[in-house]
């Protein structure tokens, strides 16, 4: 099935063909960074430096007309009344051409921190541009903690909300599943306080911002736990004969698939008693910062070289286990040091191998030495997510899968023919990742009636489309 280029996005600030070397050279100088300051400072995040917004990979880079950054709840319905485009970040941590504006682009970085506390409710209010970082510190400051986390610490509250981030579980899937209440600026101006079970609730989670700005979200904590986290090498066919037992034993589990080779990597988190691990947190910085400098530097050769489909069963040997017990938030989320690309969908839990095989076939039908490293992560949601119109985890029991690239060129290439495949099978994208081919009309048979509330919500709340650009009217038309 071939691509249609009419939908794609307007990309002037698209960067230059990246190599093997810009790879390996930008996630060894993000892990130094992020070493050499404490944890201070990593150097892929979005930022608006000299009036030019970068997003987190540095692919889209462009100079909105005006640069906000507010500080209090007026001052953002100011701007939206003021007039003109706008458009939302947090900390920028997107692959595609949603926070491009032609008009105002507003950062919530100087918007951040406790609106209000009650500890008898375990419940604690933010500020739409706290990360989840600040807010994990938080919350641990008081005994608290996220029941669970997706798996990066930068993005703020407001942008995994507006992109319905998940994470993978046998009982808990999204972030939006442990918030009580949203606070709201709409298109008109107005402001809104909204719960679960609102309409206007489900159409901000995983709006992409197309309804209105997330300015608060209240979160419902549990107490402090520890959590055992553990990396197995297995044998895929082993894995897929016995994943429904794997996912009932464990609270949270996550698959690597790695193309020309049936190893897999099964990765499972734990709640526990356990006692953390001597040297836990550093242990655990070791291991992801060797991770993204190995996919960064040697994978990506036998990529470049050629040299994959005969090297691969045997280097995913060389990989070694581990078995660490952390802080709850220590062991569901991190840093991203790795510079790369990601495409994800969701489809029906029942599906889940066989389409994953697929994606991997195709990679491997398309491999060359121009094409960069790739792998498949697998995550899992339970059915019963109704927090949502838009996201793709909605009512049923998913499997996502995430098809991540090194951020070299031709990954396009690749991307173009998986979100064929991805047409072709019905699947429903996450729209936070990469999206360059999707249109309203490939969301409407994913989503059906949900899509079209949604659309009306939207003229009800934007009325004259403050809130669009170029990504959203792509999606958000039929």
């Amino acid at each position: 099935m071939g691509v249609s280029l009419s939908g794609m996005d307007r990309n002037p600030a698209v960067m230059k063909r990246r190599g093997y070397f810009a790879v390996g050279v930008l996630t060894t100088w993000n892990v130094l960074l992020y070493a050499v300051t404490g944890g201070r400072y990593i150097w892929l995040e979005g930022r608006v430096t000299g009036g030019v917004f970068r997003n987190w990979l540095r692919r889209f880079r462009y100079r909105p007309q005006r640069v906000a950054r507010p500080a209090s709840e007026q001052e953002i319905v100011e701007l939206v009344k003021a007039g003109g485009q706008v458009r939302v970040f947090g900390a920028g941590h997107s692959f595609n051409s949603g926070i491009e504006t032609t008009g105002t682009l507003i950062s919530l970085d100087s918007y951040r921190g406790v609106v209000a506390k009650d500890l008898a409710k375990k419940q604690v209010t933010f500020k739409g541009g706290t990360r989840v970082r600040e807010i994990a510190k938080t919350l641990l400051a008081d005994g608290l903690a996220f029941a669970s986390l997706p798996s990066h610490d930068a993005q703020s509250i407001a942008g995994i909300l507006s992109t319905d981030v998940h994470g993978t579980g046998r009982d808990w899937g999204f972030v939006s599943e442990l918030v009580t209440g949203l606070k709201l600026v709409d298109g008109n101006g107005i402001v809104h306080e909204c719960v679960p079970g609102d309409e206007l609730f489900a159409a901000a989670v995983g709006g992409i911002g197309a309804v209105g700005i997330i300015i608060e979200a209240t979160v419902q904590a549990v107490d402090r736990f520890n959590v055992e986290q553990r990396v197995e090498l297995s044998e895929l066919p082993l894995v897929e004969a016995n994943l429904g037992t794997l996912l009932q034993q464990h609270a949270h589990l996550s698959l690597y698939l790695f193309p020309f080779t049936d190893r897999c990597q099964l990765n499972t988190w734990q709640p526990t008693a356990k006692k953390q691990s001597f040297l836990g947190d550093f242990r655990e910085a070791v291991t992801i910062s060797f991770d993204a400098l190995t996919a960064a530097w040697f994978a990506g050769l036998l990529a470049k070289t050629g040299l994959l489909p005969k090297v691969s069963r045997a280097a995913h040997r060389l990989k070694r286990g581990s078995n660490l017990v952390l802080e709850s938030n220590r062991a569901y989320n991190r840093s991203i040091y790795h510079l790369h690309q990601e495409l994800e969908f969701a489809i029906p839990y029942e599906d889940a191998m066989p389409v994953a095989r697929r994606f991997l076939e195709l990679y491997e039908s398309m491999y060359s030495g121009d094409l960069p490293y790739t792998f498949v992560e697998v995550r899992f949601t339970p059915a019963g997510h109704e927090r949502t119109l838009l996201g793709a985890g909605r009512d049923r029991h998913s499997v996502w899968l995430d098809l991540l690239c090194n951020d070299s060129h031709a990954f396009e290439q690749y991307y173009a023919a998986a979100e064929a495949l991805m047409r072709e099978i019905g699947a429903r994208p996450h729209l936070g990742k990469y999206s360059r081919s999707i249109t309203g009309a490939d969301l409407a048979a994913a989503l059906g009636p949900r899509y079209t509330r949604f659309l009306e919500l939207k003229a009800q709340h934007d009325p004259a489309g403050k809130f669009d650009n170029d990504f959203t009217k792509r999606l958000l038309q039929q």
